[in-house]
């Protein structure tokens, strides 16, 4: 399987204050993530910077609607965010992040530190620095061990990575998973990072062309390959079903006909699994717990 590169991308905001934050020992600077993995880099900053930070995690799936309000009425905006590959383009060309490339900040005098696409990634259509990339992560597939078991005899991650060692692979356990009234992925967007890893060049060059590498195109045609055999359930990513999908059955709507199914499989980073995975499991675990609890105390009663 081709590996997949997530930038997680932070700099300053345009509130006024953002650039005096660390003026004095009794300042704080406000950061906001989806993670909880800036918590260690934070603690170096404030000893060898003398500067307070206060970190405010906001779980990914309300992070945009939470924070955009934010930065663009300018009230209560962090003055350091962290963003997310699939909405960063709109949001550097947006300026929502300090041009980085002025003269008080140089950062163009490091781009040679950085693999050429991670530091691009946080240009804007002006070619100016938006956001820096504090990691490159590597990514896989996380799959559900108990259908796995099922459906394809064991749950062995070795195993498993054999089976879905090529494209055919993938499609063959997608076949089994339909056949036991599964779903493979998603949406067919999940395959995206397999194109993507192998050949991180941009869809559309700076003359706005088109590129169709022999990549993308595969992935296009693997892509309609999985909408036309119902491979997917059809939830986009991050979208309420999307979530819902990590840790029960949803409901897909094909040819006008409803039907309740489990999904095998998300193709995520490496923060996905703790940042995204294991929350949702457990949010919902939770909400099992407590109707189970309801259930108990109606019986009782």
């Amino acid at each position: 399987m081709g590996a997949l590169s997530v930038g997680v991308l932070g700099a300053c905001s345009n509130d006024e204050g953002s650039s005096e934050a660390t003026g004095g020992k009794d300042d704080v600077l406000k950061v906001w993530s989806f993670t909880d993995e800036l918590k260690e880099p934070i603690k170096t900053y404030e000893e060898k910077n003398g500067v307070k930070v206060e970190l405010t995690i906001v779980p990914i799936a309300n992070y945009p609607t939470k924070l955009k309000p934010a930065l663009e009425s300018g009230v209560g905006a962090p003055d350091v965010f962290t963003g997310e590959i699939a909405f960063l383009k709109q949001w550097v060309d947006a300026g929502y992040w300090e041009n980085l490339s002025d003269e008080f900040y140089n950062v163009d005098d490091i781009s040679d530190d950085y693999i050429p696409y991670v530091f691009d990634l946080g240009k804007d259509k002006d070619g100016n620095v938006r956001a820096l990339s504090w990691q490159t992560t590597p990514g896989g597939v996380y799959y559900k061990r108990s259908l796995a078991k099922e459906v394809l005899g064991t749950d062995d991650p070795a195993e498993i990575g054999n089976m879905m060692s090529s494209m055919d692979g993938v499609f063959e356990v997608a076949e089994k998973m339909k056949q036991k009234g599964y779903k493979m992925f998603l949406d067919e967007g999940t395959i995206r990072w397999f194109s993507q890893g192998a050949n991180p060049e941009a869809w559309v060059n700076d003359k706005n062309e088109l590129v169709l590498t022999e990549d993308k195109i595969n992935y296009m045609d693997y892509a309609k390959e999985l909408r036309e055999k119902q491979y997917t359930a059809l939830a986009p990513e991050w979208s309420p079903s999307w979530f819902e999908g990590m840790s029960k059955p949803i409901k897909v709507k094909e040819g006008g006909k409803e039907t309740e199914t489990q999904v095998f499989s998300y193709v995520l980073p490496t923060w996905g699994l703790h940042s995204v995975l294991k929350d949702s499991a457990k949010w919902y675990a939770g909400v099992i717990a407590d109707q189970k609890a309801k259930h108990a105390d109606s019986v009782e009663a």
